[in-house]
């Protein structure tokens, strides 16, 4: 009789352990080094993936279907150094890199921060600067410009370049000596942020034009694509010192009629009538009192849907200024940001 209990019981356990679900150990917090000497603490919401070092950009495609990464960084292993275009189809999650190997690590030029997709979705514009060799003397170096590559379903792959040359300097301008590597009077162009005018708006050709932010020759240029023609520059020196402002950015109404650069160096937002092809409005951020100290930074920027708000990201001070387009004064005091995460 009690054989024969113990015989019911362990059925029953063995009942009770093909049934019920098995109850999996909670994962143990841990956390992953960043090459930004930062951590990410782990387990976190979403899919965490691998890409190559130093994701600086991410343009979305016109449809929506792929997320695109300039990867401007020192490379991995994977890529032989390289620097990259990673594709991420946020259909099916899967994420492609595609190293370039003009941006080795013996390469006198680099990704810097922009990238934009075309207005027909088949392009891909991403800035590239250089300052050993700016003009591009030496094959295979490109020199100063933009890398253009076609994009067909996910895929990137090299198409041209277009040359952005040394850029004069306004009256009374001089370059600082350790940039002094280009004609007397000129300065190094290097693209940093790119804004898409889009093949028709405000213009009476059909070519995309971007509106380049040059970083160390302290001015905008509006750039022809399909012959690389610059049609307008716009001088955003702050100093007789070139470069100064160091512009980071750019944003573009849709109508393609202003647009707004951020000066990161200058702590100011220039505003640009790409009519007129002027500068009409300055607007000062946050700068410290102390004449030599750190300025506020700022970088991204992003305009509301109606476009009568400009959002900047001040990066050396946490928070986030909002300019009314209109007027070109803040709309209320900085932001200053709190991530939070809620786990279910």
């Amino acid at each position: 009789m009690i054989r024969f209990s113990r015989i019911i019981l362990l059925t029953a356990l063995v009942a009770l352990h093909i049934h019920l679900p098995a109850q999996e150990p909670k994962p143990e917090a841990s956390s992953i080094n960043l090459p930004t000497s930062k951590q990410l603490t782990i387990p976190a919401p979403g899919r965490i993936g691998s890409t190559n070092s130093f994701p600086a950009t991410i343009a979305i495609s016109q449809d929506g279907r792929y997320a695109a990464l300039l990867n401007n960084g020192y490379g991995t292993q994977e890529t032989l150094a390289m620097q990259s275009i990673a594709v991420l189809d946020l259909k099916t999650n899967e994420l492609s890199d595609y190293p370039d190997k003009r941006f080795g690590d013996d390469a006198h030029q680099s990704y810097f921060l922009g990238l934009v997709f075309g207005s027909d979705g088949k392009h891909l514009y991403a800035s590239v600067g250089s300052v050993t060799d700016p003009t591009g003397q030496k094959p295979p170096n490109t020199g100063n410009g933009i890398a253009v590559y076609t994009f067909a379903d996910g895929k990137v792959a090299p198409e041209r370049f277009i040359a952005i040359e040394t850029q004069a300097l306004a009256a009374g301008k001089k370059v600082a000596i350790a940039l002094r590597k280009t004609p007397p009077g000129t300065a190094i162009s290097y693209p940093a942020g790119l804004a898409l005018l889009s093949a028709g708006a405000g213009a009476s050709d059909k070519n995309d034009r971007l509106l380049v932010a040059d970083n160390l020759s302290d001015n905008v240029v509006l750039l022809d694509v399909a012959s690389g023609k610059v049609l307008q520059s716009f001088d955003l020196s702050t100093s007789d010192l070139v470069p100064s402002s160091f512009p980071y950015t750019c944003v573009v109404t849709r109508d393609a009629r202003r647009a707004w650069c951020s000066l990161w160096n200058a702590s100011r937002i220039a505003e640009l009538d790409l009519t007129s092809g002027k500068v009409v409005r300055w607007t000062k951020l946050k700068e410290p009192d102390d004449p030599i100290a750190p300025g506020s930074h700022p970088t991204a920027l992003l305009l509301s849907p109606n476009e009568k708000l400009l959002y900047v990201a001040l990066s050396n001070a946490d928070k986030i200024a909002v300019i009314t387009t209109s007027t070109g004064l803040p709309s209320c005091r900085p932001w200053r940001w709190r991530v939070t995460m809620n786990r279910a």
